[in-house]
Formats: structure tokens, C-alpha cells, sequence
């Protein structure tokens, strides 16, 4: 065999495979292959050798799987452990192909802080909706104007439809206004009942913005500092928010809950209506206070809650009742009005003297 054949490998040593065509037909591990037309030998390791008729030697016949049990029994090759790592590289894009852009994310939902109302009386007021409205958050302001942002929608003679858009600076006023507005009398005492529902908008396409329309660089510091006085003004309608709550948000007012002349001629209506009124608010939530302002001619009662959605239930319950006779108006208290009542530090000798011989009159008629 020619050991300076590359690749020659000779048939293992103790095989007893003799090299030379005339005796291959009678040794039983040789087969001949019609399909190459040479005679192939397969040993006890499983390398198969073929024999090459013209260098008179067996050469190994090399497969994938040969390949592969060598190069994991030896290692990489030299070239394979020197040959550098590929990079990726960078796509370089020509003038007819252009770069693939990544979608825009989608634009914020704008927060919608308006609320619509129907059911106004024919004579209606921008004011008169502030008064109503602003009680349950801040109005939004014109940033041009200063004027708030309330919209009566006039027919073609231009008197008021009967419907508003009023909108808020924050959307959490929105819920509250419906919650608290929506089916209930516009003006109290008055059958004008109202509905407030979240405005509902139609998306509109946006005509090209012209050089005239666009913002300069002063009406943006004229809107900035219109919103900062807005938010200046949240922080005061939020600040200590336990203070405005026990003030505002859980204190009822309940008007014509009854009569001075009922408190002079029953001395005992005064406790008997404060236990009958925390009996019925109880219902509803925890009561911390309820006081009764006999010196007033509307019949002042005021109920404090523990929780503010009482006092929200308290004003849906209560609102537009009827009472002995009289109709019930229920708000919340507006932070402003004070209330006259009847004190024992502040009442004169007389008074107390004339209050005392009313009481005894009233319980000697009793037996």
C-alpha cells in the first residue's frame, strides 16, 4: 500500500484481508457494489474501506456521521479554532429601498371632562349652571376668554333649548356631577327635573392648520399660566382634604324640615325630629352629628356622616321628599352660610326664663 496516498488508511492490523483482487471472492466480510463497481469492506469498528484498484489499497469511505464522531473525538480543526466570528452586519439601505419605519405608537385617549345636560327651564343662566355645577369640581376656564366653559345650545330664534355642555377641569367631576345631578330638580322647590349624562363627541376631521392658526410663542405663555392658575386652584378646592371633607362632602343641609311656630307650640318637636331624622339618615351610613337651627324661618337641619357617600345617598333620598306637608330641599353645605340657632352661652336670661315656662306649659297639657 502507498502510505504517501492522502487519506490512505490500510485495513487494520490482525484482519487477515489480503490486498489483491483475485482473492476478494473468497473472503466472506468483502461484498462487491455493482452500483461503484468496487469491492467494499466493513470491519469490526464499523469503518467501511473500499478498495481503490489502482493505488492497490483500501481507503476508508468517509459519510457525514464519520465526520462528525471524528471531528468530536479530536476537536475543531486549526482553521476552524483561528477562523474569526461573523458579525452581523448592518443592512445598508440604497436610495430605491427605503427603511422600514416602526409603527407610531397610538396617540393618548384625550380624557373626557364634560358632561351634557337636558331638561333646563326655557330662562336659564351660564351663571346659574355654574352655581349648580361648580360644586361638584372646578369648571374649566376659556383660555381666551376666562369665562367658564359652559355652552347653552340656542335654537334658530336663539333662546336656550333646554341643553348645556358644561366642562370640568378633571375628569373624576364627571361621575360625581352624574351621580349626584342626574334626575334631580335644577331649581329646588321648582318641578324641573334634569338629566346629566358624560358628553359623548363625534371624532371630526381636522381641517390644515394655517399659519394664522398656529400657536405663538406668547399665547402659549398666556395658556401655560391660565393653567397653572387652574391647577393653583385644584390644590385649594384639594388641599386638606379631611378639613373639606368634613365641611363639604359629608355635611347635609336639609331646609323646611319644619316651622317656628311648630317649635313654639311643641317644645318637644326639637328632640323628637333630630332622633327621627338620625333614625332615618342612619339607614344610609354612619352619623357623627345632627343639629336642628330653630331660629331659622326655612327650617335648617344639618346632618354630619362619617363617610361621604352617605351624605351622597343622604341628598338623593331626600331632595324633593315631601315632609309634613313641605317639600325637602337636601345640598351639600356650600362652606359660606351660616345658620342662626338658639344657645344656652349665648342666649339672654329672659329668653332662657321664656323657654322654660313654654316647656312647662307644654307638659302640664300633656296630663
Amino acid at each position: 500500500m502507498d502510505d504517501q496516498t492522502p487519506e490512505k488508511l490500510a485495513v487494520p492490523a490482525g484482519s487477515g484481508i489480503s490486498e489483491g483482487e483475485a482473492s476478494f471472492g473468497d473472503d466472506p466480510r468483502i461484498r462487491f457494489v455493482e452500483e461503484t463497481g468496487k469491492y467494499v469492506y466493513t470491519g469490526d469498528d464499523n469503518v467501511s474501506y473500499e478498495w481503490d484498484n489502482e493505488k492497490h489499497a483500501w481507503f476508508p469511505m468517509w459519510d457525514q456521521d464519520l465526520i462528525d464522531s471524528q471531528q468530536a473525538a479530536y476537536g475543531p480543526t486549526v482553521l476552524e479554532e483561528a477562523a474569526p466570528k461573523r458579525t452581523k452586519r448592518k443592512h445598508v439601505y440604497t436610495s430605491d429601498e427605503t427603511q422600514p419605519k416602526k409603527p407610531k405608537a397610538e396617540p393618548k385617549k384625550k380624557p373626557n371632562t364634560s358632561v351634557y345636560v337636558t331638561g333646563l327651564p326655557p330662562d336659564t343662566t351660564q351663571e346659574e349652571v355654574k352655581e349648580v355645577f361648580e360644586k361638584f369640581g372646578i369648571i374649566m376656564e376659556d383660555l381666551k376668554t376666562g369665562k367658564p366653559k359652559i355652552k347653552l345650545y340656542l335654537n334658530d330664534a336663539g333662546e336656550p333649548k333646554g341643553d348645556a355642555l358644561v366642562s370640568y377641569f378633571k375628569e373624576e367631576s364627571v361621575e360625581l356631577a352624574c351621580n349626584l345631578l342626574d334626575e334631580s330638580d335644577f331649581r329646588v322647590g321648582k318641578p324641573s327635573t334634569i338629566r346629566v349624562q358624560k358628553a359623548v363627541f363625534q371624532e371630526k376631521e381636522r381641517p390644515p392648520v394655517t399659519e394664522k392658526a398656529k400657536t405663538t410663542a406668547a399665547d402659549k405663555k398666556v395658556i401655560q399660566k391660565k393653567m397653572s392658575k387652574l391647577e393653583k386652584r385644584l390644590d385649594w378646592f384639594e388641599e386638606e382634604p379631611s378639613k373639606k371633607a368634613d365641611k363639604f362632602a359629608k355635611l347635609v343641609v336639609l331646609k323646611h324640615m319644619f316651622t317656628l311656630k311648630e317649635l313654639e307650640e311643641d317644645p318637644a318637636l326639637l328632640l323628637d325630629l333630630k332622633e327621627d331624622v338620625r333614625d332615618e339618615c342612619e339607614k344610609l351610613g354612619e352619623v357623627t352629628n345632627v343639629i336642628l337651627y330653630d331660629l331659622e324661618d326655612s327650617g335648617v337641619m344639618t346632618i354630619r356622616f362619617k363617610e361621604a357617600e352617605s351624605a351622597e345617598l343622604c341628598i338623593r333620598k331626600m331632595n324633593g321628599r315631601f315632609f309634613a306637608g313641605r317639600r325637602i330641599e337636601a345640598a351639600l353645605f356650600d362652606g359660606k352660610t351660616k345658620y342662626a340657632q338658639s344657645k344656652s352661652d349665648t342666649s339672654t336670661e329672659e329668653e332662657e326664663k321664656q323657654r322654660l315656662e313654654a316647656y312647662e306649659k307644654w307638659l302640664e297639657a300633656q296630663h
